[in-house]
């Protein structure tokens, strides 16, 4: 087998396994806009430049016809390569996005590994369902000294906010009320004149419904912000659009 063949074979199934993980990243663990706002984005370009020096660039480096003790460095090649896959395949679907957690006045992506879901009551909540993160509310606590312990706890002893902290959480269902209240008119963007204006224009060009139906919050990602378009009427997110809501 010459170099060209054996480096161009190393080089299909690298990007096999690289269009594999990138479409399960995509489509499973960071569905839609929060491949952008989560950081896989740039965490899977990493992987592709690595893998594709570590599989085909070394084979190409090494290989060399009738070369003593080629099979072995072939195969040391191949595990360091997989090894290293399913080491950033561990880390994506670790920070993959679990839960949106509404607090106060936004939603905030969390993932599995930042909360203590032990402190959730509801078993239904501690479940991500499907591909999508699971809706929560965090709601603040209507006892003035237990309030008054939440922002001891966060300012001044630098705990965790509402939206990490489970034992404040709620299915968010109960929350739609104060989500609607928190939310702001689609319609105020309309006039701002920047990128925010021009994006939501777009969005809405798309949709059938009048802009007086759509309310919007920020959504703070582990890497950037989006806005989440809410549904005037029932309070529940329908979409997300990939423009700092601030």
């Amino acid at each position: 087998m010459s170099r060209i063949r054996a480096s161009t074979i190393r080089l299909a199934a690298t990007l096999a396994a690289l269009g594999l993980l990138t479409g399960v990243t995509c489509l499973l663990w960071y569905p839609g806009t929060y491949f952008t706002i989560s950081g896989a984005r740039g965490l899977v370009l990493i992987i592709v430049a690595v893998n594709l020096v570590l599989g085909p660039g070394l084979t190409a480096l090494i290989f060399k016809p009738g070369k003593w003790g080629l099979t072995v460095d072939v195969a040391v090649i191949a595990a360091v390569e997989l090894c290293a896959l399913l080491w950033a395949a561990h880390v994506i679907y670790d920070r993959r996005p679990y839960y949106t957690v509404f607090a106060v006045d936004r939603f905030e992506v969390v993932t599995r590994a930042e909360v203590d879901v032990s402190d959730l009551a509801d078993e239904v909540l501690r479940q991500r369902p499907g591909h999508t993160p699971r809706l929560v509310y965090a709601e603040l606590p209507t006892d003035p000294k237990r309030r008054e312990q939440l922002i001891d706890d966060v300012i001044f002893r630098g705990l965790a906010d509402i939206d990490r902290r489970p034992e404040f959480w709620k299915p968010y269902a109960e929350g739609v009320m104060t989500v609607k209240a928190a939310a702001k008119p689609v319609l105020q963007l309309l006039n701002v004149g920047d990128v925010r204006e021009t994006s939501i224009r777009r969005w809405l060009s798309r949709q059938s419904g009048d802009p007086r139906d759509y309310q919007y919050l920020p959504l703070r990602g582990r890497t950037s912000d989006a806005m989440m378009i809410i549904h005037a009427d029932i309070g529940y997110p329908i979409d997300i659009i990939d423009v700092d809501p601030w």
